[in-house]
């Protein structure tokens, strides 16, 4: 993972998923991503990906980010500065972390876990984007570009998609900040809102997914020229889910 152009964030360790009933998310996973997970605790599995992992975690953890910093202990000074604390050191997944202050971060749950050896390079999978959606875009770009320092790559408005877009770099993946244009501008919180992983043959994973008994949209081409992808109906993946790929 390359740190941002900004700021202190190398790259996102994992995403962490809040599922009611553990066993029944990674056997939903487990089909999802033809392989099986990396390691595991009392509540939590992990699938290692081709550039990040996914945790699997049943109780009082919520769904969030967790996001590799070469040097904790400056970083969270650096950020304590620019408005963001952290909490006291916690373990999690035989890690130390640091949880960010929620009413800082937008309500978004948001970990600090010193680097490591990103996903599993044998894995077929990788994560393209994550999607938070934002009542207020201009707050979420000072969250995301101002105080963690990541680069902002794009910033759009269509209206024929309704949707104001933010992309920022977060190591070798892309955040996705989308906010609805009539909505307007609002009070609540950010949330994690949907995933999209890449895979090498998208048209393949669909047949297989399709054939496997899962509704799947039907195979459409992307907005990045070259791509196609297609989207996970109901709620087997626990959030939003889509697939990418040529």
């Amino acid at each position: 993972m390359a740190p941002g152009a900004a700021g202190p964030i190398l790259g996102l360790d994992h995403v962490i998923l809040a599922v009611p009933r553990l066993d029944a998310a990674v056997a939903a996973y487990e089909l999802l991503f033809e392989q099986h997970p990396a390691a595991r605790g009392g509540s939590w599995m992990r699938f290692n990906l081709a550039n990040t992992g996914l945790v699997l975690t049943e109780g009082e953890v919520r769904t969030g980010l967790a996001l590799a910093v070469a040097e904790p202990e400056s970083v969270l000074r650096l950020l304590d500065r620019r408005g963001l604390p952290g909490g006291p050191v916690q373990p999690w997944q035989e890690a130390e972390t640091w949880s960010l202050d929620p009413a800082a971060a937008r309500g978004l749950h948001l970990l600090v876990i010193g680097a490591r050896p990103a996903g599993d390079p044998a894995s077929a999978i990788r994560l393209d984007h994550a999607v938070i959606r934002s009542a207020d875009p201009e707050r979420t770009l000072a969250l995301l570009g101002g105080r963690l320092g990541l680069e902002l790559r794009l910033d759009r408005s269509n209206p024929d998609w309704g949707t104001r877009l933010l992309f920022f770099r977060c190591g070798d993946l892309v955040i996705e900040v989308s906010h609805e244009l009539k909505s307007g501008i609002g009070d609540g919180p950010d949330s994690l809102w949907g995933l999209t992983w890449r895979v090498p043959d998208v048209a393949a994973s669909h047949a297989r997914l399709g054939a496997a008994g899962l509704p799947v949209s039907p195979l459409r081409t992307g907005r990045k020229p070259g791509t196609r992808l297609f989207t996970l109906c109901g709620d087997a993946a626990g959030l939003p889910t889509a697939f990418i790929g040529a």
